[in-house]
């Protein structure tokens, strides 16, 4: 049996990183004070102080839920008569230095967590939850004093819900994360447009003008208020974004009448009186539907091109007369208002009014914000962008982790506000789904936003735990998985981690001919990587179309996809000249419209996500997926083998491998062939896709 002293340096090791007092929890602690021994919650009870028991009887409630989701055994929530190894929960007016979120744990013969309100008691017990998700067995924790407390008061996370539908249960799970991770504010950017506003979203139920809401998702009143509802007993605010005047397709499409008349179609006309009086009605809607203090109106990337000097001083100050018009009238309904930087660039003279927030993107003098009376928000764009499935932005979360700090907006310090000034709310990650409805599944998206979403939790919280990147990494680990969050799990697999194997021979005899697999239908209907796929073929006829062999919503491998390549060569005078050159060999295009998109939309062929320096082949579907290898013959027999990876993906011909590019593809289990017309016409046997 081990000794007794074995035991607590075991202990130890678990909750505590070697060399290092902290626990090992994400966001780390502000203060960790062990001492010998261990805590247990053997008893089973969460015990609510009695004389704060309207305030913290619906915390206790859901946290029993959560400890029961964890794994940790069934508990009940009692009120008074505390024992060993009871939970209590307590509100304690003379918690000296913590403000409203932060904690107070006493790790002893009972575990009692206190804060100077509800949010703070909150806050504990993520931390006990982290910690006994490191031990759901034994129940026990290390004896000692946690004493915690965030440094920014807004820890976010932005999602792009306009260009691409999030479902709500996919919503949810990112409530989950971020409440595990002690994030507080979920800022959902409501309205966009993609494919160059071929493509626009519009996700909130409105009544006021029917067919405005988009018609693939939206969100209905009760979903909203269901969400609320969630995110409330989870301590996070849900802050609500309507983008205007710019990228605001959805409105223009709608109201053609109030479209800019010298600028993008996607711009709504500043200086037309019933653009203001439209958007007024639609407020009066939407925003009692959301409960944040803050309503978010957009007002980012309004440019105005090639006017005249005098058209663009007259718009740029109906512009910024705009935001301030917007402003009134969303404080007349009691929200506080947000826009994004980057006014400054525009002609007039009109300034935001002191009680605007901003979020700071593209401009970066906060302090003079700031001493004008503004708010602002961190949410510089080269640091917290991700956008999936894109080749621009990215968040580096070694650097974030190892150098960014919420205060540092600029490169010149002169222009930075003090670290601890008040009206520097905090910041943001990013989530913008460029891509639109294409690019990557909600998987992916979350599988990439993952990592940074654990960084920006624990720099905005304030206290940096780990040396460096890789120590985080390392503590990060063990608080995973995120109890009920379910957007990770893969699709399952067999024996062998068969996924798909249908030996069988298919014919598909036209262009119009599809067959459907197990997953056609299903809200997921494609493997995320890694995945391997190998099939025999036997084309019959040349079609001049892709040659789709295997599809989904957003998937295609194509027998026959032709693309079109600008090379450098030699004429008869030595003389170097760029020819042009098309090719057509089976190709992989990673797309989305074809079949369950936006009918609004009118996508007769798939929007192409990827973007890489090609020509376009029509109006609708750019030329930015590839081609592997030479063209298939005609009656013969073929095996093609495709393995995705993380961000790569291999195509092997007859074993040969014929590209290898620095791309992430998911492989379509939904049809063989396509919807869209574009079907390969031939034979396809001994069809075979495994999960590895």
């Amino acid at each position: 049996m081990m000794k007794p002293i074995h035991l607590l340096a075991a202990l130890m090791i678990l909750w505590a990183l070697p060399g290092q007092a902290e626990l090992n929890v994400v966001p780390a602690v502000q203060s960790w004070t062990p001492v010998a021994g261990v805590s247990s919650v053997k008893a089973g009870r969460i015990v609510v102080d009695e004389k704060y028991a309207a305030e913290l009887k619906p915390l206790a409630g859901n946290f029993k839920n959560e400890l029961a989701e964890l794994g940790c055994g069934k508990h009940t929530v009692r009120h008074g008569g505390v024992k060993s190894g009871d939970i209590v929960l307590t509100l304690d007016g003379t918690t000296n230095g913590l403000n409203a979120e932060g904690y107070r744990i006493e790790l002893g013969d009972t575990v009692v967590v206190s804060g100077l309100a509800e949010a703070g008691v909150f806050n504990g017990t993520r931390t006990l939850l982290q910690l006994l998700a490191q031990d759901k067995t034994s129940l026990t924790l290390p004896r000692g004093t946690i004493v915690d407390n965030p440094q920014y008061s807004h820890r976010m996370l932005m999602l792009d819900v306009g260009r691409k539908p999030f479902p709500v249960s996919v919503l949810k799970d990112y409530l989950k994360i971020m409440s595990w991770y002690k994030m507080n504010e979920l800022h959902l950017h409501l309205s966009d447009e993609a494919f160059g506003g071929k493509y626009t979203g519009f996700r909130v139920q409105c009544d006021t003008y029917p067919g405005l809401a988009s018609k693939d998702l939206f969100y209905t009143k009760t979903e909203l208020r269901e969400l609320q509802d969630m995110a409330h007993g989870l301590g996070i605010t849900i802050t609500p974004e309507i983008d205007m005047p710019g990228h605001a397709r959805a409105f223009t499409d709608y109201w053609p009448d109030l479209k800019s008349p010298k600028l993008s179609p996607s711009y709504l006309d500043v200086t037309n009186p019933q653009t203001v009086e439209r958007l007024k009605r639609l407020l009066d809607e939407i925003i009692p539907i959301f409960d944040a203090p803050d309503f978010h109106i957009g007002t980012d990337e309004f440019n105005l091109g090639r006017m005249s000097a005098d058209d663009k001083e007259k718009f740029g100050e109906a512009f910024r007369q705009f935001i301030n018009t917007m402003n009134a009238y969303i404080r007349s309904k009691g929200k506080n208002c947000r826009i994004w930087s980057g006014y400054e660039y525009m002609p007039g003279t009109t300034l935001p009014d002191p009680s605007v927030t901003i979020d700071m993107w593209v401009t970066h003098d906060a302090k003079s914000l700031i001493e004008e009376g503004h708010k602002v928000i961190n949410s510089s764009d080269g640091q917290t962008y991700i956008v999936p499935g894109a080749h621009y932005y990215g968040v580096d979360n070694a650097w974030v982790y190892n150098d960014w700090e919420p205060w540092k907006i600029s490169d010149d310090a002169s222009k930075n506000p003090a670290k601890e000034n008040p009206r520097l709310l905090g910041g943001k990650l990013h989530v913008w789904n460029d891509q639109g409805p294409t690019g990557y599944d909600m998987t992916e998206i979350a599988t990439l936003a993952l990592p940074s979403i654990q960084v920006f939790a624990e720099k905005l919280w304030g206290t940096k735990g780990s040396e460096n990147y890789a120590g985080f990494q390392q503590r990060v680990a063990l608080t995973l998985p995120v109890p009920g969050v379910t957007m990770f799990d893969r699709i399952a697999a067999g024996k062998d981690g068969v996924v798909l194997d249908r030996p069988r021979e298919i014919t598909l005899g036209t262009t119009n001919a599809v067959v459907k697999l197990p997953f056609a239908g299903m809200a997921r209907a494609d493997l995320e990587w890694p995945w391997t796929l190998t099939m025999e073929v036997c084309k019959t006829a040349d079609t001049g179309r892709r040659g789709v062999i295997l599809s989904s919503d957003l998937v295609e491998i194509c027998a026959d996809f032709s693309r079109e390549e600008e090379i450098k060569s030699k004429d008869a005078n030595g003389k170097t000249v760029k020819v042009k050159i098309k090719q057509t060999a089976p190709g992989l295009v990673r797309a989305a419209g074809s079949a369950g998109g936006d009918p609004a939309a009118s996508l007769k062929v798939n929007q192409v996500s990827h973007g890489y320096a090609s020509p376009a082949t029509s109006n609708l579907m750019k030329d930015v997926s590839h081609t592997y290898g030479e063209a298939l013959p005609l009656n013969e027999w073929v095996t093609l083998k495709i393995v995705g990876k993380a961000g790569h993906t291999q195509f092997y011909v007859n074993g040969r491998l014929t590209g290898d590019r620095n791309d992430q593809m998911v492989c379509p289990l939904a049809w063989l062939g396509s919807p869209t017309g574009n079907s390969f016409v031939g034979k396809v046997r001994n069809l075979k896709v495994v999960n590895y």
